[in-house]
């Protein structure tokens, strides 16, 4: 039926456009592109959540995940350059723009957005796209959160860690069963720098 995305904090898109004003003076990843920044398209954001190795690691799964801010993928000659992730209050307002990001994700989400729109589940049901991060392992992937009964869906973004293929639809419970023991090791190595 159809994909969609959560409702962004209130000037989101400004906060972005200004970041990419500014970063249009002075020299940046995006230069040797020659782009147009006033031609410059912001997309509507999805909302991050993070996951944690030592959560994952005691059995936690996506309901451990914890709302982090709002990411906005930017488009420019007919492509997505950037992704801008937008931190907001409790009253929805955005108070600051965290970072810009030109890396491999960017593009990878995408193409993900293109690829998961023709899922079977996702054309006959209804989804809110979400952006899952587990930085312990190097891992983004979309997350499809159904609006009503149905599974939640993961679909890891290029590149992904080992365990997981990037462009390949998950469950929740094969997804955590492929992540756990890479959190576990994760989550031995914090344990064992902090032990005195």
């Amino acid at each position: 039926m159809t994909l969609h995305f959560a409702t962004g904090p209130r000037n989101g898109n400004a906060l972005v456009q200004q970041g990419m004003n500014k970063l249009s003076k002075r020299h940046n990843p995006l230069s040797a592109l020659a782009l147009d920044y006033s031609t410059l398209t912001v997309q509507q954001p999805h909302a991050v959540y993070d996951l944690r190795a030592d959560l994952v690691a005691d059995g936690g799964g996506l309901e451990s995940a914890a709302a982090s801010g709002f990411r906005y993928l930017v488009e420019g000659n007919g492509t997505s350059v950037a992704a801008a992730e937008v931190l907001a209050d409790a009253a929805g307002t955005a108070t600051l723009l965290a970072n810009i990001n030109f890396g491999q994700f960017v593009g990878a989400t995408a193409q993900a957005l293109a690829q998961v729109a023709t899922l079977p589940d996702v054309r006959a049901n209804s989804y809110e796209v979400r952006l899952l991060r587990f930085s312990a392992i190097a891992l983004m992937a979309l997350w499809l959160k159904p609006d009503s009964g149905g599974a939640d869906i993961i679909f890891p973004l290029a590149p992904a860690p080992g365990g997981l293929h990037a462009g390949q639809s998950y469950s929740e419970a094969d997804f955590i069963k492929a992540i756990r023991p890479l959190a576990q090791k994760r989550a031995s190595k914090k344990d064992r720098t902090t032990v005195p």
